[in-house]
């Protein structure tokens, strides 16, 4: 593996440590949530990443890791792939511009007749969306993959 792998595992576990320290001494709760949760984003990444570098960089680990790179860049490199993941793409970018289009409507309703009082909502719509885009992508790459083969 990369230097850089572990340079950035580095990297990630340091703001963890730093979002930790700063979470701990903020009394505002609103700011404190979100420190706690990059502190879990920072150190998990982090630790994950250097275990990861760790495991794939010992002697016996070596050779297996370069085999599965080779495969891998054979995958992402094949012709079909790259068909699929662009069509799929295409499908799961116009459903998602589908989704953002009905949640401006939506939210704008919501706010002009007064259901909506603060952003938090919308932090919870748009995680949620996010979600379901994801999942929207997976079954679309599945279902597009089945075509081709």
């Amino acid at each position: 593996m990369k230097k850089s792998t572990l340079l950035s595992g580095i990297i990630a576990l340091i703001i963890g440590i730093a979002a930790l320290m700063a979470a701990i001494h903020q009394t505002d709760n609103n700011i404190s949530g979100i420190l706690f949760g990059l502190t879990g984003c920072g150190l998990g990444l982090g630790i994950g990443t250097i275990i990861n570098y760790t495991y794939w960089s010992t002697g016996k680990n070596r050779k297996r890791y370069e085999e599965l790179l080779e495969r891998k860049n054979i995958e992402v490199n094949d012709e079909l792939n790259q068909r699929i993941r662009d069509k799929a793409g295409r499908i799961t970018e116009s459903i998602g511009l589908a989704i953002i289009i009905s949640l401006i409507i939506t939210l704008t309703l919501f706010e002009a007749l007064g259901f909506m009082a603060s952003g938090y909502l919308t932090v919870v719509i748009l995680s949620f969306y996010l979600l379901i885009r994801l999942v929207i992508y997976a079954v679309v790459f599945n279902s597009v993959r089945k075509e081709y083969l």
